[in-house]
């Protein structure tokens, strides 16, 4: 599995993947995603074959479930909860983030909460 990392989080969690060997973007270290509303940067995962990871649930939530309305599969949209996994714990995203990359059959359309190590 692929991952966009949403303009919240840090590109060093990016980093620290990266050096595992996951294929994984920071929208913090590409100029031409930053700042491009959450609608297009949710079409940009999806062409690049990539899943969001985000804090953002209130504005990511309504684009997947109008995928689902129109019967749209997508990548999968990662939610983050603030309090659980505050920004500055870089490697604590990380370690999280490689468990769930580590997990079998997430499949086509998936939503999940990132959890806790």
């Amino acid at each position: 599995m692929k991952l966009l990392l949403d303009e919240q989080i840090s590109g060093k969690v990016a980093e620290r993947l990266r050096g595992r060997g996951h294929d994984v973007l920071a929208v913090t270290d590409e100029p031409d995603l930053r700042g491009m509303p959450d609608p297009d940067l949710f079409e940009e995962a999806q062409e690049q074959g990539r899943a969001l990871v985000t804090y953002n649930r209130p504005d990511f939530e309504p684009i997947v479930r109008e995928c689902a309305r129109l019967n749209r599969s997508h990548r999968g949209l990662v939610i983050v909860h603030p309090v659980r996994f505050p920004s500055w714990e870089f490697a604590r995203i990380a370690a999280a983030l490689e468990k769930l990359l580590a997990a079998p059959g997430l499949g086509e359309s998936f939503v999940v909460w990132l959890q806790a190590d």
